[in-house]
């Protein structure tokens, strides 16, 4: 009989332990914890609310505007065929690739083609499957 009963209690002690646990580690915060600021998010009036359909068929719309991501240095692959690139010079592509948000890919493939800079060919795979799982 006292086996029984210490089998419940470590039992109970167990369920104890784990409901703790539980709640310690992905339980609900708790009501006294800030709460996180919102950004505030400054929207034009004449703005349809749809901004990365917007700003890409606004690029398409004007074929002499150039964007730049902050990859200006890139202008000096002008005319490199894209299977002629070295291991450093994909590198630098795929650094800009990555720091870009899933909005900003599309405009950043229309703003190299426009400079006549041609993408790294395994790049362009990485660029497409990255704008694949944003949609």
């Amino acid at each position: 009989m006292k086996i029984i009963l210490l089998i419940f209690l470590a039992f109970g002690a167990l369920i104890a332990l784990g409901t703790w646990v539980s709640n310690k580690f992905f339980g609900r915060k708790k009501e006294t914890d800030a709460p996180a600021e919102e950004e505030v998010v400054k929207i034009p009036t004449d703005c349809c609310g749809a901004h990365e359909v917007c700003e890409v068929e606004e690029m398409l719309q004007n074929p002499e505007q150039i964007l730049y991501f902050e990859d200006e240095e890139l202008d000096r692959f002008q005319g490199i065929a894209a299977d002629a690139y070295n291991d450093a010079q994909i590198d630098e592509f795929r650094d800009v690739l990555y720091t870009l948000k899933n909005d900003e890919i599309k405009m950043w493939l229309i703003s190299i083609e426009r400079r006549q800079v041609q993408l790294p060919g395994i790049l362009r795979q990485e660029a497409f499957m990255l704008l694949s799982e944003a949609s």
